[in-house]
């Protein structure tokens, strides 16, 4: 039994360790917040990280494979002015309201999917760096969402925040706690568990050993990338749920912010050791405590200012558990 939870411990140490930090910044949250064991208050928290939760996914996704996504953010605003821009006229077009929201979500989950593959193949098939490669695309994407929508305007259909972001009658249970187990048990779970999953981990760990045992590295790296335009798309939906509106510069610190999630979840950014079950617990961390500067009424610079400094600590974490692993007798 004890090796057992050796093991356990061995292989998600750093997720257990980010879980711990969650609880402790859970309890000085709730603490904070008198009215948080209502219907409203249970609602409001959930619902203020989905978007970050689906934008850390398609991050997790591409940092296991050793890459990194700077056009995350700039790809959610993206989707989410297609989204406020499109949907009245195709359920006007439609007659049809729900029809109009279904058509919507699957052509912005498209365009994500080929934003995405497009990222992919100029990283695998042009041969380029990651991260010049998606910071240069998000400039295009910021760019394309710019000319859609030069200013936050648009709309969605009555009833699509209560479709999307309400609550399950007669229990009250916030669909956003749907939406998080869906991000796990039907997109991560699945994934992990799949050929695919087992690629993206090998790819990160070592390349060159994932090209000698007859895994598609170019392949995988492109669909790791288009998934990971498609959980952009998601979260531009979800986001469009929330405003209900378009806005192309409204979504830029969802890059960074992914990225402190991500780590701070215990995914390492060399790539092969993580997991997004640990990135959960990164974004609910990272959410509340941006929930608590705001309610402490912390200047936006000073909120800035921590926000990097957050993402230089859990920078740190990473790297002095990676030096441990490389200090570790084989």
């Amino acid at each position: 039994m004890n090796g057992k939870l050796r093991y356990i411990w061995a292989k998600n140490r750093e997720a257990i360790f980010g879980y711990v930090i969650m609880i402790a910044v859970a309890i000085l949250y709730i603490s904070s917040q008198k009215k948080f064991f209502t219907a409203y208050g249970i609602k409001s928290a959930f619902d203020q990280f989905m978007t970050l939760l689906f934008g850390a996914l398609a991050q997790t996704l591409v940092i296991l494979t050793g890459g990194i996504d700077l056009s995350v953010g700039a790809l959610i605003g993206l989707t989410n002015t297609v989204t406020a821009f499109i949907m009245v006229p195709i359920a006007g077009a439609l007659g049809n309201d729900i029809l109009g929201i279904v058509a919507t979500i699957l052509i912005v989950l498209l365009i994500g999917a080929v934003c995405g593959c497009i990222n992919g193949m100029l990283i695998v098939y042009g041969r380029l760096q990651p991260i010049i490669v998606t910071l240069a695309t998000s400039f295009i994407f910021m760019g394309i969402g710019m000319y859609i929508l030069p200013q936050p305007s648009g709309e969605v259909v009555s009833g699509f925040t209560k479709l999307m972001m309400g609550t399950i009658t007669p229990l009250k249970i916030p669909k956003s706690v749907l939406w998080l187990l869906f991000s796990i048990f039907l997109l991560w779970i699945p994934i992990r568990r799949s050929k695919f999953g087992q690629s993206i981990y090998a790819i990160g760990g070592n390349e060159n050993a994932a090209f000698v045992s007859g895994i598609h590295v170019k392949k995988t790296k492109v669909k790791t990338y288009l998934m990971a335009g498609v959980c952009c798309a998601m979260a531009g939906i979800l986001l469009t749920a929330q405003t209900t509106v378009g806005d192309p510069t409204g979504s830029d610190g969802f890059t960074m912010n992914s990225v402190a999630a991500v780590v701070l979840g215990g995914t390492a950014l060399s790539g092969g050791r993580g997991s997004f079950i640990g990135t959960v617990a990164g974004v609910i961390t990272y959410s509340l405590i941006l929930g608590l500067l705001i309610f402490w009424g912390v200047n936006s610079f000073y909120q800035d200012m921590i926000k990097g400094l957050i993402l230089v600590a859990a920078l740190a974490i990473n790297a002095l558990q990676k030096i441990k692993l490389r200090r570790k007798p084989a």
